[in-house]
């Protein structure tokens, strides 16, 4: 069985929690609003996307967690033989 590449470590579980968090109490607080909107949809998406963004920023700010260091292999040098020249002029 091979995995698809889904790493679901620690922070990303946090993350989404908090994400779900408050993604609900934005929604939950756009409603509260004693306004009759239109399309309440297009109060809620912008609302949701800048505390999304406040809620990552946030938690970047309380777990400030190393960023993984990637090991990158040395490019090895490949010597090439210089063969003995060859067509004309070849001693």
């Amino acid at each position: 069985m091979q995995t698809t590449g889904l790493h679901l470590n620690s922070g990303t579980i946090r993350r989404l929690i908090l994400t779900l968090a408050t993604g609900y109490l934005t929604i939950f607080g756009v409603r509260q609003i004693p306004y009759e909107f239109e399309n309440e949809w297009l109060v809620i998406i912008p609302a949701l996307v800048v505390v999304y963004a406040l809620t990552v920023w946030v938690e970047g700010l309380i777990f400030k967690e190393d960023v993984p260091v990637v090991e990158t292999k040395k490019k090895t040098k490949i010597k090439k033989t210089k063969d003995s020249a060859k067509g004309f002029g070849a001693e």
